[in-house]
């Protein structure tokens, strides 16, 4: 069961899954600070808006 290619391939798709899990949650963490960030914008400008 020691394998070489077993190992290998095992550890290719260990490494895969772990890398695509952390970019799923770096690019969710990332957009909704985005998100947040426009929310407060489009809210700003609304009230500067409705004070004119």
């Amino acid at each position: 069961m020691k394998d070489p290619f077993v190992l290998f391939w095992a550890a290719l798709i260990l490494g895969s899954v772990l890398w695509y899990g952390f970019l799923v949650f770096y690019v969710g963490i990332k957009a909704g600070r985005d998100i947040l960030a426009m929310i407060v914008a489009l809210q700003r400008d609304h009230a500067a808006k409705d004070q004119k």
